[in-house]
């Protein structure tokens, strides 16, 4: 489960207060609100904020502007970009959300559940493929995850997955260049669905960039973590 989320207000509360300020500080408290406020898309129906791309300037803005994890997304269903700020932690899990409460958690960076998206990720068991992705060792495990339908029943998909690591390159997230290796996760489900998640992972084994699947409804998510 994921831990139970606190209001936004309070943890924006030191950028608001920078913002009746003046000065670089306020402006980069502003930044941070103002890119909170670009929503991830709601299946609620209802017009939805639709940001432009989330440029560098911007990321550097937000991580000027809070010591919080920090959380880039781009869902492929409908190309909202948002960076989403860390509300809860939890040993290594930590549950990510937007300003309206739409919230996505990820343990070492791997997506183990989502909320207020449409269709959501209730629950995951992922700890045996976690294991390899974060030893970046090639091999077999499985893993579940649990959906939310439209009838409101909960649903569980089992995978039988395959974990291949690359060859460890330079890369560069939240402005940051460090060494990291490129790991495939290739899944087949009992009910013949494929998927396929792609993650780089660090040298502590977080997956510091990922494109992992959410579910049906919501597709795969592109993820940076901009900060632990």
């Amino acid at each position: 489960m994921i831990p139970r989320a606190r209001p936004w207000a309070a943890v924006l509360a030191a950028a608001t207060l920078a913002a009746c300020g003046s000065g670089p500080g306020a402006d980069r408290a502003t930044a941070l609100r103002e890119i909170a406020q670009g929503v991830l898309a709601q299946r609620t129906g209802g017009a939805v904020a639709r940001p432009a791309e989330i440029g560098p300037a911007e990321r550097a803005a937000a991580l000027e502007a809070t010591t919080r994890p920090l959380l880039y997304t781009r869902f492929s269903a409908t190309g909202a970009p948002a960076i989403l700020i860390g509300i809860e932690e939890s040993g290594p899990a930590t549950t990510f959300a937007t300003r309206a409460r739409q919230t996505i958690a990820l343990r070492d960076g791997v997506l183990i559940a989502t909320r207020g998206l449409g269709g959501d990720l209730m629950s995951s068991d992922v700890a045996a493929v976690q294991a390899l992705i974060a030893a970046r060792r090639a091999g077999a495990a499985q893993r579940v995850m649990r959906f939310l339908n439209a009838a409101d029943e909960v649903r569980a998909l089992a995978f039988d997955c395959r974990v291949t690591p690359g060859a460890a390159q330079r890369v560069t997230v939240g402005g940051r260049a460090r060494t990291a290796t490129p790991v495939v996760e290739s899944c087949t489900g009992r009910d013949g669905r494929e998927i396929v998640n792609t993650y780089m992972i660090d040298g502590a084994g977080r997956a510091v960039a990922s494109r992992q699947w959410a579910g049906d409804l919501i597709g795969h998510v592109t993820l940076r973590v901009l900060r632990f």
